[in-house]
């Protein structure tokens, strides 16, 4: 039977027990007249109130303003559309230039949901109060650290940042212990990196929070006087590793491991530093925004990314970390234990240091 129709059918049900002879009789500016009958004004009353009901219900078009990339994300959400009925419509972009739309939009901003592919960006959403509280069921399908302090994010997936190392021409005694170990001379014209990459720019984030501005510029600069390669995004550096054409780039983990799964043998590897910035353990994740016109699909919608098939997706599929306890992560996958543990990070300050970040990377003249 049609939802709708039950909850109408029940709200009638109990305007009939509620009318029923042992009930009395009321007044007659009441809703009930003489013992057992029932007034129109009631049966009316009750179905408005069981229809507003249903107007919870999911439906309608979801906005979602997606920093995470199309060919990453775009099976999860039309898996949603597809078994929620919901009509989705998304916006793809950078997480950190979404940030800055979405701030600058503010409670006239069409999107329901922001997923983000990091949690610098969804602070700085959070920071300018433009999301809703999510209910502690759903902050609570995740661990901690994968939760804003404040509860108006929730993470859906874990990266990692990393190395992709040409193994011909890169040994693993000459790699550094730490990201700061990469401004070497011995790294002249051998590395690359997308500066403009909103994980890149949690990292330096990170790098700020834990060492202070005048390091990480120091770091910055060297880094760009040895002759980096600049790349737009993190997958060209996997490609151009893997063509012999870069020693070691600084990526985001699951772009090696799609590359290892789908050709099989290649020259390439992560290598994730010991500690520190460079191995953080990052939450991608999702917020409701509070000018969102359709608020039951974008909650729908996060507690679909918590799902088993979208938790066993995240992680078989594009390699990350599975958040959701009970789901294996994919074999491909490194301890998490053995990273950065995402316990130390904290992502307010993080949010905090994004702008800095960026005015950094420019500075030291990217």
């Amino acid at each position: 039977m049609n939802k709708k129709i039950t909850i109408i059918l029940i709200a009638f049900m109990m305007v009939l027990t509620a009318c029923s002879p042992t009930a009395g009789e009321q007044g007659p500016a009441g809703e009930q007249g003489p013992a057992g009958e029932v007034s129109q004004e009631a049966i009316e009353a009750a179905v408005e109130a069981a229809l507003a009901e249903t107007e919870a219900e999911v439906g309608g078009t979801l906005v979602i303003y997606s920093g995470r990339k199309e060919s990453l994300v775009a099976d999860i959400i039309a898996e949603f559309a597809a078994t929620s009925g919901v009509e989705v419509e998304v916006r793809y972009a950078k997480s950190a230039a979404l940030a800055g739309t979405l701030s600058l939009e503010g409670a006239i901003s069409p999107a329901d949901v922001f997923f983000s592919q990091d949690p610098v960006s969804l602070g700085v959403v959070a920071k300018e109060g433009l999301f809703d509280r999510l209910p502690a069921d759903v902050l609570d399908n995740v661990p901690a650290w994968a939760v804003d302090s404040n509860g108006f994010w929730v993470g859906t997936s874990g990266r990692s940042r990393s190395l992709v190392v040409d193994t011909r021409d890169v040994t693993d005694a000459e790699l550094p212990g730490d990201i700061y170990g990469l401004a070497d001379e011995k790294f002249r014209n051998r590395l690359g990196l997308a500066p403009t990459n909103s994980s890149f720019i949690a990292m330096v984030a990170c790098m700020i929070e834990s060492d202070g501005e005048e390091k990480v510029l120091d770091w910055l600069t060297t880094i760009n006087g040895l002759g980096y390669g600049e790349y737009p995004k993190n997958s060209p550096q996997v490609a151009a590793a893997a063509a012999g054409e870069l020693d070691i780039g600084m990526i985001n983990h699951y772009y090696t491991l799609r590359v290892l799964a789908e050709n099989g043998d290649e020259p390439i590897k992560n290598v994730y530093l010991d500690g520190g910035c460079g191995a953080m353990v990052m939450p991608a994740g999702a917020g409701i925004l509070s000018s969102s016109q359709n608020k039951p699909a974008a909650m729908a919608f996060i507690e679909f990314l918590h799902s088993k098939a979208a938790q066993e997706t995240f992680t078989n599929t594009v390699y990350e970390f599975p958040l959701v306890e009970g789901i294996e992560p994919n074999a491909l996958l490194p301890d998490i234990n053995s990273l950065n543990s995402p316990s130390n990070l904290n992502w307010s300050a993080l949010a905090l240091w994004q702008e800095k970040a960026v005015e950094l990377i420019a500075q030291a003249g990217y």
